[in-house]
């Protein structure tokens, strides 16, 4: 019994020892590892990995709690603490234009056991949540395929959430060590079964959905080509070229609205000597020479013969200066009003002789586009004056209640000028000056 005995001293060593040798040959804690997730993208090596370093896949980052990421064991997720993960990431180019990712998040946080001999960083398993977010964050950018699960033997985890981008999950076996979150036995992946049979059909369904895309862009371009075929409504002017001005009157003197561009689109209203009048937009009319433009309707394509010398007229007369102003004169219908005064010479000289009907018919179209120009602005004006800076001058004068009646119909034209004022009363029967 002696030889039994062991001394005070050797009791203590022992004592301080055994801890240590105690947490020597206890087993460590199980690390299961983590399922690898794959998916093929139809891009190639470079474009690949250039969006997994857009979408941070090389860096690592921290999580807030371990729970919801990684597979459930035997101690409690919430002493995990200052939790980490970073990917493994694997790329492998499958053909020239498409390329396999697969990846595997590595997790560690420090467990806070209530001994302080057990606490310490611990590897744990992934639940495929990390995994899953960030193929589908690179399905967004580059578009993939169904992903391709490679599972590793001894592999011990619960099934992932599910794959937000519809894509099947892997199938897992009930056998193993363990307890599973969801209940029953510990679920292990097992292969998948036929995986040449499923690219053979991924590849079937590509071709495919190819051959469908080409028969809509077969359908589109002869959808197109209708379209562009299809006669226009005859009701519109087309701009022959690009700077074409559109005018606010039909004169080469009058203001000049915007400068059209070649296939500008308007519709028409009427045709005016040598000018379309055309709608611009809403209420907004504007005036375009016919050599610039062509109307659908080609029978305003040649312009029309001179009515009443009125053609003859507008190649004899220009309009110098336009404004609204106080009447001059004394004539008691327009005394102290405001009117249309336009100011007008021969387009040769100002010295050049003009014939007394070709003094009328300008007139005429003076106060047709001052009666336009009144409806379409709804101004104040109370009357117009045409003043002829001519050798022999002169100028006639009318109220606008009067055009009213002559442009729609409700008078004559002699009764017109009888009403109007002409100063001298023989400007349009006057003999030409030489």
């Amino acid at each position: 019994m002696k030889n039994c005995k062991l001394s005070r001293l050797t009791l203590s060593l022992l004592c301080l020892s055994l801890p240590a040798v105690l947490q020597l040959s206890s087993p460590p804690p199980a690390r299961a590892q983590s399922i690898p997730y794959a998916r093929t993208f139809s891009k190639p090596k470079e474009d690949v990995e250039a969006a997994l370093k857009e979408s941070q896949a090389y860096a690592g980052q921290k999580l807030p709690v371990v729970d919801g990421f990684v597979a459930m064991g035997q101690q409690p997720l919430d002493r995990y603490e200052r939790a980490f993960y970073q990917f493994s990431v694997e790329i492998f180019p499958e053909t020239p234009q498409s390329t396999v990712v697969k990846l595997t998040a590595k997790i560690t946080a420090w467990y806070a056991d209530p001994d302080p001999a057990k606490a310490g960083y611990q590897a744990l398993p992934s639940n495929g949540r990390l995994e899953l977010d960030l193929l589908d964050r690179l399905s967004q950018k580059l578009g993939g395929k169904l992903s391709i699960y490679v599972p590793r033997s001894s592999l011990q985890a619960p099934r992932p959430k599910i794959d937000s981008s519809g894509n099947p999950l892997p199938q897992f076996s009930s056998t193993g060590g363990g307890t599973s979150p969801y209940g029953g036995a510990p679920a292990e992946p097992t292969a998948p079964s036929s995986s040449s049979n499923d690219i053979a059909a991924l590849k079937l369904q590509r071709e495919n959905e190819q051959k469908h895309m080409l028969e809509l862009k077969s359908v589109l371009e002869g959808l197109q080509e209708v379209q562009h075929n299809q006669a226009h409504p005859r009701n519109l002017v087309i701009v022959k070229k690009s700077g074409s001005p559109v005018l606010a009157h039909p004169a080469d003197t009058s203001k000049v609205l915007f400068t059209a561009s070649a296939d500008d689109e308007f519709e028409f209203i009427d045709a005016e000597g040598e000018w379309f009048h055309i709608q611009i937009a809403g209420a907004s009319r504007g005036y375009i020479r016919r050599s610039q433009a062509e109307a659908m309707d080609p029978r305003w394509n040649t312009p029309a013969e001179p009515a009443n010398g009125e053609t003859a007229a507008a190649a004899i007369f220009k309009v110098t200066r336009e404004e609204n102003g106080l009447f001059p004169g004394t004539w008691a219908p327009l005394k102290n009003t405001t009117v249309k005064i336009f100011w007008v010479q021969p387009v040769d000289s100002p010295a050049t002789s003009t014939m007394p009907d070709e003094k009328r018919e300008f007139a005429k179209l003076l106060f047709q586009r001052a009666w336009n120009d009144f409806r379409q602005s709804q101004n104040t004006n109370a009357g117009v004056v045409v003043v002829f800076d001519t050798p022999d001058g002169g100028q006639v004068s009318t109220t606008m209640v009067l055009l009213q009646s002559w442009m729609e119909a409700k008078i004559g034209e002699p009764l017109f000028w009888r009403q109007s004022t002409i100063d001298p009363p023989e400007l349009f029967a006057a003999t030409p000056k030489h």
